[in-house]
């Protein structure tokens, strides 16, 4: 019934140690997918379900961050009445922390359900405490995150330092407005590797190691 939330630096191929890791260890990756599985479960339909992640948040403009706006993302539809008197279409729009409220719940659904990596979207913050859940962190030093991203991406040195930056400060700002923690703070994870010294498969490894260690102490 293991459980893995995974922060991780732009450009650390999180990608290809989350794939591993789904393989060796049978889990389900947290994504939009998996999100309309539980969706039944926490009571919304999937059409209710924006997916909500550090992937998808724009830094907020001076004025925004000055008053605390919350952001409009979608909007959600329902109808209302019944036959005799007719129905009604309902608009509802989401923003950004209602949406976060949504994506919290399906993460906390999905940890009941258990064998599942949650990738990103305050998982750390979420679960924090969580029995049989282990937080790792990915890290990479950036000028191999950059090497990487220009060759993923097609980039030039400059386009990609300037893309980890604006993911990296992405994620800061969206872990510390809506979770209030600081991604960079070690004490928020069991693991924090660095993907460039130990490679895809130590990493992978190690992981592994400790989630079987998990196991042990909690049989």
């Amino acid at each position: 019934m293991a459980v893995i939330t995974m922060s991780r630096q732009f450009g650390s191929h999180a990608v290809e140690v989350a794939e591993r890791l789904c393989q060796d260890l049978n889990l389900v990756a947290f994504d939009k997918r998996l999100m309309a599985r539980v969706a039944s479960e926490i009571g919304l339909s999937e059409n209710e379900l924006i997916d909500y992640s550090e992937d998808q948040y724009k830094q907020r403009g001076f004025l925004d961050a000055l008053f605390r706006r919350s952001r409009p993302l979608g909007e959600v539809s329902s109808w209302t009445g019944g036959s005799r008197a007719g129905y009604e279409r309902v608009v509802t729009v989401l923003d950004e922390e209602q949406a976060i409220r949504l994506v919290r719940a399906a993460v906390l659904a999905a940890h009941e359900r258990g064998n599942v990596l949650i990738i990103g979207r305050g998982g750390q913050a979420i679960l924090e405490g969580k029995p049989n859940t282990l937080h790792v962190r990915l890290v990479a030093p950036f000028e191999s995150r950059v090497h990487l991203v220009m060759q993923q991406q097609g980039l030039s040195p400059a386009q990609a330092r300037r893309l980890i930056q604006e993911h990296d400060e992405a994620t800061r700002e969206y872990l510390r407005n809506f979770h209030h923690i600081d991604v960079d703070d070690p004490t928020l994870y069991d693991l924090v590797l660095n993907v460039q010294r130990l490679g895809i498969e130590g990493t992978v490894q190690l992981i592994k190691q400790a989630v079987a260690q998990f196991e042990i102490q909690t049989a």
